[in-house]
């Protein structure tokens, strides 16, 4: 089942891209407006984002059900010096997982703010509007 996990980070940079300096990165390339891209289905496509708002890097990285793939974005990220990473988890706390792989691999050399879960509907018509409480919590934290 696909919990949205690119669907909240694709809301959350649209709305983060609205309070952020122009310039920014997407999929490390330079851009100065919403560029996220969009499969078939009109679905988000997985993406990497650096933000600037105010003093504070932000960096997204949406794709997160390989820990591999997720660990070296999470480096890629702690290399441009982000201040704060939101990154998405396939959420298992298993051998193998990316969720277990951000806890083991990083929680005790970095601070984990906070975790959010997304919440899904079946119905499509609420595909992106049940996720906005979890984006406006994190623009909540990001802002204090």
């Amino acid at each position: 089942m696909n919990s949205g996990k690119t669907t909240t980070s694709g809301l959350l940079y649209s709305e983060l891209v609205k309070i952020a300096e122009k310039k920014h990165t997407f999929n490390r390339k330079e851009v100065t407006e919403n560029s996220l891209e969009f499969n078939d289905k009109n679905e988000v496509i997985d993406f990497t984002s650096v933000l600037i708002i105010g003093k504070l890097k932000i960096g997204i990285v949406s794709a997160g059900d390989v820990a591999k793939d997720l660990k070296t974005n999470i480096k890629i990220m702690i290399s441009l010096n982000i201040d704060i990473l939101v990154c998405c988890a396939r959420s298992k706390n298993q051998k193998g997982s990316a969720y277990k792989m951000i806890l083991d691999d990083y929680s005790n050399e970095h601070k984990i703010i906070k975790e959010f879960w997304t919440e899904y509907s079946k119905d499509s018509k609420e595909k992106d509007s049940i996720k906005m409480k979890t984006v406006k919590g994190i623009i909540q934290l990001i802002k204090e």
